[in-house]
């Protein structure tokens, strides 16, 4: 391939392949580096025999003009419904709640979280995740609910996570704009819209989530400007002024102008500074099972939610909830998530002795009429799935954002891992997509990613 590129991408998930899309477009040319044997990162889908399964749960769904354009131009889509479901003290609930959800739960529980509603609040830390549920749900669903899930999915105390992880998650939970969800009163006053709102989403006609990345990265590799490396990372780099020099693990010397970043913040940090930096994520064993439709029983959604802490599951998705191509006749296919720590690791050094625990779990929750209806488990380890907003992330981002931008001011930060920034795929397309136009036509460009999805950057900014 070319002997100098205009551009290095190091992570092939949705916001380098979208970048690497549009700068190609623009004549440029780039080479990816991808750690994983294949592209498509956090958004690639698999294939097992006709059973298709995406990498968790997947979809697109935007308001925004501009990925509404892109998503409509680069892919092939299926406009789909909205399924969600909440496993909850041993009953399924549909989410949002409806009026007719709500006499479901437990008479007490009702009880208590609307006496929360009339407790006057002591003082409550903005900065503090516990406090933003304690003053916006109440006590008692923060421990019957909020406290225990979070504490499994993220394998940190939840006393110890931002307030952002909770603002960022409502604003990506909240699909009705004339719903305001500051509150659990809120919530509930929401009841009273007139009428069942329906919501629509897009979904590749083929090959699962990933196919639309899929078919990105074929346009890009019939450009003739790109090149994709896999199973790499980059183990040095110098600033040489005009170019940057950089050396993947095998040996092999890249020259190009500009380092796009999307892959864990921790490794550029590392690279540019030999330092460590307080930034953390978590890592996400999804294990895929395929069963005979008849053995699966009647809760199904496209994601259902397993509030209980002391389980092993965070999150189910059901594949053919999505498109029934994702799944042959007579078979239903489904992802079953389980979250670990880097810190302590437990579930990725061995995943596959836990599959008989995720079954069990499966039954006793009557998402499975018996393990004899299942036929293939297929075990993917992720690494890096969700950044941890721990109580002082701004800091410690903030830390690793100075050091690259004394290194040299031509790496910037894309994409989930990179920005370190709890996003969906829509909006590391988006921010993939202002990433071009500012060094493709205005380098002066500030796109405020953190302002548009929800949190701040402030404290980041003001970061020595």
């Amino acid at each position: 391939m070319f002997r100098s590129h205009n551009y290095c991408i190091v992570g092939a998930g949705p916001a380098g392949l979208t970048l690497a899309y549009h700068l190609v477009q623009a004549g440029q040319r780039v080479v990816m580096i991808e750690r994983d044997g294949r592209a498509g990162g956090l958004a690639k889908s698999y294939n097992y025999g006709g059973h298709i399964f995406d990498t968790g749960p997947k979809r697109f769904h935007t308001d925004d003009p501009i990925v509404q354009e892109f998503i409509n131009e680069a892919g092939h889509m299926e406009t789909i419904g909205r399924s969600t479901l909440v496993h909850f003290a041993g009953r399924y609930f549909n989410w949002p709640l409806t009026s007719a959800e709500l006499i479901k739960l437990p008479v007490l529980t009702s009880v208590q979280a609307a006496l929360d509603l009339l407790k006057k609040k002591g003082h409550l830390d903005p900065r503090s995740f516990s406090d933003f549920i304690r003053g916006q749900y109440g006590e008692t669903l923060y421990q019957l609910f909020f406290r225990p899930y979070t504490q499994k999915f993220l394998r940190w105390d939840p006393e110890e996570i931002h307030s952002d992880w909770a603002s960022t998650g409502i604003n990506r939970t909240v699909i009705d704009k004339r719903v305001k969800a500051g509150s659990l009163f809120d919530i509930l006053r929401s009841l009273a819209l007139p009428g069942k709102i329906e919501t629509s989403f897009l979904y590749p006609s083929s090959g699962g989530f990933g196919g639309f990345f899929d078919r990105l990265l074929a346009y890009c590799e019939k450009s003739g400007l790109f090149e994709l490396v896999t199973s790499e990372t980059l183990t040095t780099l110098q600033d040489e002024g005009a170019t940057m020099r950089a050396r993947t693990r095998s040996g092999r010397e890249l020259t190009f102008e500009t380092l796009i970043w999307s892959g864990n913040v921790k490794d550029i940090g590392r690279l540019v500074s030999g330092a460590e930096y307080d930034v953390y994520y978590i890592n996400t064993v999804f294990f895929n099972l395929i069963c005979r439709e008849d053995s699966v029983g009647p809760n199904r959604a496209q994601w259902i939610y397993v509030s209980r802490g002391d389980s092993l599951v965070s999150r189910i998705t059901c594949m053919k909830e999505f498109s029934p191509a994702n799944s042959p006749s007579g078979y239903y296919n489904f992802i079953c998530e389980v979250t670990d720590s880097q810190a302590a690791p437990r579930y990725m050094i061995q995943p596959e002795q836990f599959t008989d625990e995720v079954i069990d779990e499966m039954i006793r929750m009557d998402f499975l009429k018996s393990r004899r209806g299942v036929e293939a488990v297929h075990i993917n380890p992720t690494l890096d799935t969700y950044p941890i907003y721990h109580r002082h992330y701004h800091k410690g981002f903030g830390s690793v954002l100075g050091a690259v931008k004394r290194f040299s001011p031509r790496i910037h930060l894309l994409g989930r891992s990179g920005a370190y920034w709890y996003n969906n795929s829509d909006h590391s397309i988006r921010m993939a997509i202002d990433m071009s136009h500012k060094l493709l036509r205005d380098p002066e460009r500030h796109f405020d990613f953190r302002a548009y999805f929800g949190g701040s950057a402030r404290e980041e900014a003001e970061t020595p």
